[in-house]
């Protein structure tokens, strides 16, 4: 069997989770015979296995192993901080199986050189150049959430408005381009803008959410800016803390 990484493997679990092949108050598989079903080494599947942990999905008890907890459900849509897989990544937790269509709508897409004003939003280097985008996220055809957005040009290659429709992650694995190694991420709740009135469907709100994260390249290189505003009646964030 081909060697998988632990994403695969992570997902892989993670399915198997959600389809009860592991039910609540059960222990998975022990280290050694995942390391033998993936054919991986067992810091492999560790990584895998925290991945898991840390969404909330399963706890590691001494002398019992790694035990499915029972899940939470909730009828907003949640989301994690810590989110690596970018907007479709939603789809992964089991609360937002009621979400039918996810889609995206690239309001802005050019390339600016970044000055001050920029610089002091994004940590950027005056003078670089970088991609922004502003992105309607639509769930169920409804506009809840807005991203703007600065990638710097010189890592992201050949990078287009087509590529921007989808996700950019997906474009970096695809192209090889570099790993995604951190992020920093704050989380706020602000008044709403005009923008935000144009095209979120507020309702009476006059206040949005506002996650901010800064990621770098395993070069330590920062490289994505991206403040995503969302109506905060739809959203709840998913923390999960271990003892």
């Amino acid at each position: 069997m081909p060697k998988k990484l632990y994403t695969e493997i992570y997902e892989t679990l993670k399915k198997e989770i959600h389809t009860n092949v592991y039910q609540p108050k059960t222990s998975l598989p022990r280290e050694e015979d995942l390391s033998a079903r993936f054919d991986v080494t067992r810091n492999t599947v560790r990584r895998a296995l925290k991945q898991l942990q840390e969404e909330g999905l399963v706890y590691a008890v001494k002398g019992r192993g790694v035990v499915v907890l029972e899940p939470v459900h909730s009828d907003r849509v949640v989301f994690s901080a810590n989110n690596s897989e970018g907007f479709q990544g939603l789809r992964s937790f089991p609360q937002n199986k009621f979400i039918q269509e996810l889609d995206t709508d690239v309001l802005n897409f050019k390339e600016v050189e970044v000055d001050k004003e920029i610089a002091n939003i994004t940590s950027f280097n005056v003078h670089d150049k970088a991609f922004y985008l502003e992105r309607l996220r639509l769930f169920n055809g409804k506009g809840l959430a807005i991203d703007h957005s600065y990638f710097r040009s010189d890592v992201l290659g050949g990078f287009t408005r087509e590529d921007a429709q989808g996700s950019v992650y997906q474009y970096i694995r695809d192209n090889e381009l570099f790993k995604v190694a951190a992020q920093h991420s704050l989380s706020s709740v602000v008044s709403a803008d005009q923008r935000d009135k144009e095209v979120l469907e507020l309702g009476n709100l006059n206040c949005v959410g506002s996650l901010t994260k800064f990621v770098y390249t395993d070069a330590g290189s920062l490289f994505e800016y991206t403040e995503t505003r969302y109506v905060p009646n739809n959203f709840s964030m998913l923390g999960f803390q271990y003892y």
